[in-house]
């Protein structure tokens, strides 16, 4: 028994020390991971001078130059209509043909009645002479006492009448038909006012045309962007102004001429309307495309500028961290205009020093840091 306990302790004992040495050793190791690298990696760029411009965006649609509804002068069955959506047409060019058949039947109709009222004229016209050569014999009988007056009178009744049936519009009447149904039947063909193209098709032969447009012709080769300006805009855009405008349907920016701006603002928008020209000699632009029409409302040249993500603000300041000697300096700025990705520092900053655009948020003042990439540019 004595044996056991002793040989229980023993093993205890050395336990005890083999935990102690480990415990040792581990401690070791933590205290070599004091000497890791602190340094905060960081990307930084060259400040330079650069012209800045600052505007505003205006949200607009692409409307055609040109839009005709067609609608038929007269109503009618439809005989051809030679052009689809999409079809180029020159002004004058057909769109739709209706059925004048029946109209050039009345025509034929209309013309032989022209020629029996032109008859009828001829034989009005000589009865006239007939009755005044007759009258004018009666009236000179009469004063000699050769004739009766109730001869007199008779010869003068028959005059009357004869110069009645003269100034009958026979004549003109057959003519007024005539013109009548002759523009009809040209108004059978229907054609383009304007050089475009056809962008609405609402017709097919054998339907009625009545008073609702059958086609929609546009002209594109110049296009409108209609957007509105903001009342404290207005004052900064001026008639004939170049202007950028953005269609991303469209592939780009195109370039622009302010066209129009009214001189009253929108009730219900509270802004002024305006149409900026675009050239669209491609027609890339179609009417109903999304734009966005930009204004520069302030421009600067030869000033400080710095990629936005420089800044960090720290409470109501602006800051960015300038690196010396791999040491990251807070610098407090002031600033101008901005861009979209740039900004100008009107106090703060010189040229050529060095600015964090990458993990300047995880700095603080004269952090130590490791420049992983740099760029000049600005």
């Amino acid at each position: 028994m004595k044996f056991n306990r002793r040989t229980k302790l023993f093993s205890t004992v050395c336990l005890i020390t083999a935990l102690a040495f480990l415990g040792g050793c581990g401690k070791k190791e933590v205290d070599t991971s004091v000497t890791e690298d602190k340094n905060v990696p960081v990307t930084i760029v060259e400040v330079k001078t650069d012209s800045l411009s600052t505007g505003t965006t205006i949200s607009g649609k692409v409307t055609p130059q040109q839009e005709v509804a067609i609608i038929p002068k007269i109503p009618g069955k439809v005989a051809r209509v030679p052009v689809d959506v999409g079809a180029r047409v020159n002004k004058g060019g057909l769109l739709v043909k209706l059925d004048t058949t029946d109209l050039e039947i009345s025509l034929s109709s209309a013309l032989n009645g022209l020629q029996n009222a032109k008859l009828t004229h001829n034989q009005a016209k000589l009865n006239y002479n007939n009755a005044k050569t007759n009258y004018d014999r009666m009236k000179s009988l009469y004063k000699d006492g050769a004739i009766s007056y109730q001869q007199l009178e008779q010869a003068e009744l028959a005059f009357n009448l004869a110069k009645d049936a003269l100034k009958a519009p026979a004549v003109a009447n057959a003519q007024t038909q005539i013109d009548s149904i002759r523009n009809q039947i040209t108004n059978g063909t229907i054609t383009s006012p304007i050089d475009g193209e056809v962008a609405v098709r609402n017709i097919d032969p054998g339907e009625m045309a009545g008073t609702q447009p059958v086609m929609t012709v546009v002209n594109i080769d110049t296009v409108f962007v209609e957007g509105t300006i903001a009342e404290g805009d207005v004052a900064l855009v001026k008639q004939g102004q170049k202007v950028a405008v953005n269609v991303d349907a469209a592939g780009g920016t195109f370039e622009g001429i302010v066209k129009i701006i009214s001189p009253v603002a929108n009730p219900q928008t509270k802004g002024y309307p305006v149409k900026v020209e675009i050239q669209n000699p491609g027609h890339k632009l179609k009417p109903g495309m999304f734009a966005e029409i930009k204004l520069v409302t302030a421009e600067k040249k030869n000033v400080v500028v710095v990629p936005k993500q420089a800044l960090v603000t720290r409470g109501a300041s602006k800051v960015v961290y300038v690196v010396e000697n791999s040491i990251a300096l807070e610098r407090s700025v002031e600033t101008g205009i901005e861009s979209d990705d740039k900004i100008e520092v009107t106090k703060g900053l010189n040229v050529g020093e060095k600015v964090v655009i990458q993990g300047q948020q995880s700095l603080s003042d004269k952090a130590k840091v490791s420049v992983k990439t740099s760029s000049t540019g600005s």
